[in-house]
């Protein structure tokens, strides 16, 4: 099973300056904090629609901790990581802990005293939101049309994967925007008229994703199936009843 980071946690002794000072110097989305929360916790989107960062969270120490600045990693069993952290020198902190109506958490620490965080979300993954973005191609000239759509809509990007001069996958984002581009597997004069956007469909969770990518396929055409990707995840090409290209994937 790959073991990715997917939260990062800021607590300290003042969680409002705490909220305060990230959103003004990073400018990150810090919602308000949780209803009847002892710890003022504040879920934290640093770039909303910016797909390679991670949410996170801020909130108040418990009286007579410090608190701490740390990440949790997916893992399929808290108490089976504590064995390993404490096999290989580390020392379990806190945990595991069933969040209200959530995964389970546990803190631990490293060899070096470093706080790290691990995070069961059990069957909540199977509820949690899907992500749509369009994945346009540009048969030779994505790099070129990255930059007219950085200058036009005053937005950035990121090349992820290259062969050689062609892009094959890379991010583009901007206010309120967001979507992927590659220069695809051919390269030949884009037409305006016939289109070149296909829809890519993140699912978090991989059963969710075999059952979405079973129902957009019937009916149409599975032109690759889903199954495991060289980056860790699934991933899976298929074209609906509608002619509709879909990119269904799913993280590791």
């Amino acid at each position: 099973m790959k073991h990715p980071v997917i939260h990062f946690e800021i607590i300290g002794r003042d969680a409002p300056k705490l909220r305060s000072f990230y959103a003004d110097v990073f400018g990150w989305n810090v919602a308000a904090p949780i209803p009847d929360c002892e710890m003022q916790y504040s879920l934290v989107d640093p770039v909303p629609g910016f797909a390679r960062g991670i949410m996170g969270g801020i909130g108040k120490a418990p009286e007579g901790y410090d608190g701490h600045v740390t990440f949790y990693v997916h893992v399929g069993d808290v108490e089976s990581v504590f064995a390993k952290v404490e096999e290989h020198g580390g020392s379990r902190m806190k945990g595991p802990d069933r969040v209200p109506n959530g995964p389970v958490i546990g803190l631990f620490s490293d060899p070096e005293g470093h706080t790290i965080g691990v995070v069961d979300p059990g069957d909540d993954m199977g509820g949690a939101p899907m992500e749509l973005v369009p994945f346009i191609y540009f048969y030779g000239r994505c790099q070129e049309a990255l930059e007219f759509y950085k200058t036009a809509l005053d937005g950035s990007y990121e090349i992820g994967m290259r062969d050689g001069d062609a892009v094959q996958y890379a991010t583009f984002t901007a206010s309120g925007i967001s979507f992927k581009a590659s220069d695809g597997m051919t390269r030949r004069v884009v037409d305006p008229d016939e289109g070149n956007v296909t829809l890519a469909l993140n699912v978090p969770d991989a059963r969710r994703a075999q059952e979405v990518f079973d129902a957009l396929a019937d009916g149409g055409k599975a032109v690759t199936p889903l199954g495991d990707a060289q980056w860790g995840g699934k991933f899976g090409n298929v074209h609906d009843r509608f002619g509709t290209e879909w990119f269904v994937t799913s993280a590791p």
